[in-house]
């Protein structure tokens, strides 16, 4: 069982603290907030009010063996900044931070934080991209450059093999993954005389000017 801490129990913080110890984590939930903690207390493992800005305040329930941490605070920049701070302090290596703006998202890459998470900012595109682009199943935003998409396999791959559609040099995209729904079977990093079956749902890395590139092309 891995344990994690969530700082600040607003919507999003809520959501991932009952989200992380449903799927068999121990969870830590923190606010400053004694009705947001008493909301959350029958969801996780421990729910807990403090203030996040007193340093002894975060020792008593967190140390460096701990497999991660949320922060999720509110519009308070500076209680977040001051949360990662005293964590790196402590040696916490997995930290996840909800960033409110740009200018926050600057300073905590400064700190060396290294996942940094718009929720809204994040949903709209991937809604964006499933309204406009019906075969694109999912989409994750690796770097400002590069993404992994899942597209649905169109019907022409069928029978035929990664050697043959030469997605590589045509498109410039790799093929990571593919899940073969009706076999319920996932093959990762296929091999090039891998032939494509009917339903097949295709993971894909790549710059994202290519995988525009092959969502664009005509068959």
């Amino acid at each position: 069982m891995k344990e994690y801490a969530v700082i600040g129990l607003g919507s999003f913080g809520f959501n991932i603290a009952k989200k992380l110890s449903s799927i068999g984590n121990k969870v830590v939930a923190v606010d400053i907030n004694p009705e947001k903690v008493d909301e959350i207390k029958n969801f996780v493992n421990d729910a807990v009010i403090g203030d996040i800005k007193n340093k002894a305040f975060l020792q008593e329930f967190i140390d460096d063996k701990i497999d991660g941490v949320v922060i999720s605070i509110g519009s308070n920049m500076v209680d977040s900044i001051l949360a990662v701070h005293y964590l790196k302090a402590m040696k916490v290596s997995n930290l996840i931070v909800k960033a409110n703006n740009e200018v926050h998202a600057e300073l905590l890459k400064v700190m060396g934080v290294i996942d940094i998470i718009f929720p809204e900012k994040d949903i709209a595109e991937w809604v964006a991209h499933r309204l406009t682009e019906p075969n694109l199943l999912d989409h994750i935003p690796l770097t400002s450059d590069y993404s992994i998409v899942e597209v649905a396999s169109p019907d022409n791959f069928t029978g035929k093999t990664l050697r043959e559609l030469k997605l590589r040099s045509k498109y410039d995209v790799l093929v990571i993954g593919v899940n073969e729904i009706l076999n319920d079977k996932y093959i990762l990093m296929p091999e090039p005389d891998y032939k494509f079956k009917p339903d097949a749902v295709i993971t894909m890395l790549g710059r994202k000017s290519s995988l525009d590139k092959f969502k664009l092309r005509k068959d």
